[in-house]
């Protein structure tokens, strides 16, 4: 049992959260461009654990996560400043099919940010 906030990190020790593992990626991508985020990896899918973005004001402006084959968020739209926070998932937010590169596609503004994610073995 946890008795407080404080205590908490203690009494969880060492453990990993989501199969450990995190690795850590930049979000630089041009407007108007597909940007390639985290290179594929043989035999293992890209999971998205955390996640921040952020894209420029003063134009309608999406972007979209996705692999070489799937749409993975679907199409993210804003008017103003687009800024996004995805908190710490264990289960992750989406993943990539194993063996496929994550990616990001933008209209109209260059986003910019950092992520967290894992590499997970294909079953």
């Amino acid at each position: 049992m946890v008795s407080s906030t404080t205590t908490s990190l203690a009494e969880l020790d060492n453990t990993v959260f989501g199969g450990g593992g995190q690795k850590f990626a930049a979000i630089a991508a041009a407007a108007g461009a597909q940007s390639e985020l985290v290179a594929a990896s043989t035999k293992n899918r890209i999971r998205v654990l955390a996640l921040y973005v952020k894209q420029a004001a003063n134009a309608l402006s999406s972007l979209e996560f996705e692999s070489a084959s799937t749409g993975l968020s679907g199409g993210i739209t804003g008017i103003a400043a687009t800024e996004m926070v995805l908190p710490f998932n264990p289960a992750g937010w989406f993943q990539t099919e194993a063996g496929e590169a994550l990616n990001i596609t933008t209209v109209n503004k260059a986003v910019n940010g950092f992520l967290v994610y894992e590499l997970v073995a294909d079953a």
